[in-house]
């Protein structure tokens, strides 16, 4: 792999229809479980990458009848996600938006949660300022992100082992932290937070359904994502490379006793 350079802040997976598909299956109820508990009807919500919605909703059903905002900085995740609401409700709207400049006075929510977010930011901590700023006094964020350096995987595999360090080198070009999770606990105290509540869970993919459909998705997205586009741009791998990784993907899936599993931090803050 070539050796990289700087480069400018870029959404790691980009906005291919296998990305979307993928976090359209993501609920309020499986990532956000351990914010849930903490809102109230009636309260005022921001959620940031809010991507195709689908996560807003349930939120949005929390917090009825008070009002919810998904932002994000795609305006083709934004028109997914407002097809995925229709007309579910007036309380909630989607709005093109970049965190670092949110177009929102200070004090404004009650409550403000972003799922797997600030593993992508070059300055997690710059937004975490403004999340902070956001919520009124004695408001809460939730975060949730990955940790990839957590990555555990069976049988071994060569071609998933070249797609992770592909990934890394990505990130590094892009200007995110793909070990994000262990970081969030450290970005909070320089954001300002005093008072935070550190939790982890594990992702799992351990029967034949769960590790075909990660494999294929994986897959995808090494061939035809944002991920294909910049480690050909970057001159970190060319199509054979990624064809190879795919092929590692799809293999490792239809093995009889695949398995695969990361870890995830959440953390809750109060703006004291």
């Amino acid at each position: 792999m070539a050796s990289p350079g700087p480069a400018p802040e870029v959404y790691q997976h980009g906005h291919h229809a296998s990305v979307l598909s993928n976090h359209a299956k993501r609920t309020a109820e499986a990532v956000a479980v351990f914010f849930l508990p903490l809102l109230k009807p009636g309260m005022r919500l921001l959620d940031v990458g809010c991507g195709p919605g689908t996560i807003t909703l349930g939120l949005a059903r929390r917090v009825a009848p008070g009002s919810t905002i998904g932002i994000d900085a795609s305006p083709q995740a934004i028109e997914a996600a407002r097809q995925a609401a229709g007309t579910t409700s007036p309380a909630l709207s989607f709005e093109v938006g970049n965190i670092y400049e949110p177009a929102f006075a200070a004090d404004s929510f009650d409550a403000v949660f972003a799922h797997q977010v600030l593993q992508h930011l070059a300055r997690p901590v710059d937004a975490l300022r403004q999340i902070r700023r956001l919520l009124k006094p004695g408001g809460v964020a939730g975060m949730r992100d990955v940790d990839w350096g957590s990555t555990t995987f069976y049988p071994e595999s060569p071609g998933i082992r070249r797609f992770l360090a592909l990934y890394y080198a990505l990130a590094q070009r892009n200007g995110g932290e793909p070990d994000a999770g262990r970081h969030l606990r450290h970005w909070f105290r320089e954001a300002g937070f005093s008072t935070t509540r550190v939790t982890t869970s594990t992702v799992s993919y351990a029967d034949a359904d769960a590790t075909r459909e990660w494999a294929d998705t994986y897959a995808e997205r090494t061939l035809h994502s944002n991920i294909a586009d910049k480690a050909v741009e970057y001159g970190l791998a060319s199509r054979a490379d990624l064809e190879a990784m795919a092929a590692g993907w799809r293999d490792w899936g239809r093995d009889p006793d695949a398995l695969f599993c990361f870890s995830h931090t959440e953390v809750v803050a109060w703006k004291g």
